[in-house]
């Protein structure tokens, strides 16, 4: 995986599992990646829990891990009503996604699905944009992001994490509310909900909604709404985030592309678009000078009276300079 710019936002390195099994959970009830969480969240019809800790390297998380996770109450109660994934970023779980070197064909093996669960959930983590643990995520079957919890070292019981997480019903239920609107109705009463879904979610957070963003051009293709512009604009550029963060400049740099081909959106907001895409090319060296020159006469050329153009311009001349 490519390294990632600072652009948007960090990578985040050595995320891992700790205790979890494959696509079956583990004796608290966890899965060990997020694919088989929501796998299991849609066939059951749940919420999803992601767990993320240090187990070893931060008190906190072991305490939660040793008070909360391991509590037989775990088990039978939240991981009965959620899909419960943990997540963990302990140097422990890195080492543990490479086989010794005298290991055999079967712990090489088990090392490399080790890694390959680490990569997936470190990507997720990323969306999440963790910066400290433990920390609780809950989303919904859909994947969207609902709200969190963070875990303080007060609360040192089983019974005192439960009631953090009921403090949290009546934001999860109203988000199942606004998430069930969008399933219903009208074309323009779906995008209606689509939006209002999008104004309630906080913007680090709006990367999640990304396939129900995308899912606005068939639902009103003629723009009946008004607000079809807004929305695709919003997806492309939750997809051109979501490839960042997995390191794949291309795909970012092709999806604000796009936005160029656009009708419903604005030539200031296709400008911005075209602008962005050529920042990523030029920062993360995918093309030539030439190229991004290139990308910013196009972003010129889409809203030639707009404010942002004197800069543009400088950007080229300083790039021509080079």
């Amino acid at each position: 995986m490519k390294k990632n710019i600072t652009i948007l936002f960090a990578i985040i390195a050595s995320l891992f599992i700790c205790s979890c099994g494959k696509a079956a959970v583990d004796s608290s009830g966890c899965f060990s990646n997020i694919d088989d969480a929501v796998s299991n969240a849609q066939k059951k019809n749940q919420d999803i829990l992601v767990v993320v800790t240090m187990c070893g390297d931060d008190a906190q998380s072991q305490n939660f891990v040793d008070t909360i996770i391991r509590d037989e109450k775990f088990k039978n109660d939240i991981a009965s009503n959620y899909s419960v994934v943990r997540m963990d970023f302990s140097q422990s779980s890195y080492e543990a996604t490479v086989a010794a070197e005298d290991a055999n064909d079967t712990a090489k093996k088990n090392a490399e699905k080790r890694a390959q669960t680490m990569q997936d959930n470190t990507q997720f983590a990323n969306l999440l944009n963790v910066s400290v643990t433990p920390m609780v995520y809950i989303l919904s079957k859909e994947e969207y992001l609902i709200t969190s919890i963070y875990y303080d070292s007060s609360e040192k019981s089983y019974e005192g994490f439960k009631a953090l997480l009921e403090e949290k019903k009546e934001t999860i239920d109203e988000m199942h509310k606004m998430i069930y609107q969008t399933k219903i109705g009208t074309p323009e009463e779906k995008m209606n909900a689509i939006d209002a879904l999008f104004e309630a979610t906080a913007p680090d957070n709006r990367i999640f909604l990304t396939d129900l963003l995308a899912s606005a051009k068939k639902i009103d293709p003629n723009n009946k709404s008004g607000i079809l512009g807004k929305l695709t604009l919003a997806a492309a550029d939750s997809q051109a985030k979501k490839a960042l963060n997995s390191g794949d400049f291309k795909t970012a740099v092709t999806t604000y592309l796009s936005v160029e081909n656009e009708p419903s959106i604005s030539p200031e907001d296709k400008q911005q678009s075209v602008y962005t895409a050529a920042y990523i090319a030029a920062v993360s060296e995918l093309e030539e000078n030439s190229v991004v020159i290139e990308y910013l006469q196009r972003a010129i050329d889409l809203a030639p009276d707009s404010e942002e153009v004197p800069a543009i311009k400088r950007v080229m001349d300083a790039l021509a300079a080079q």
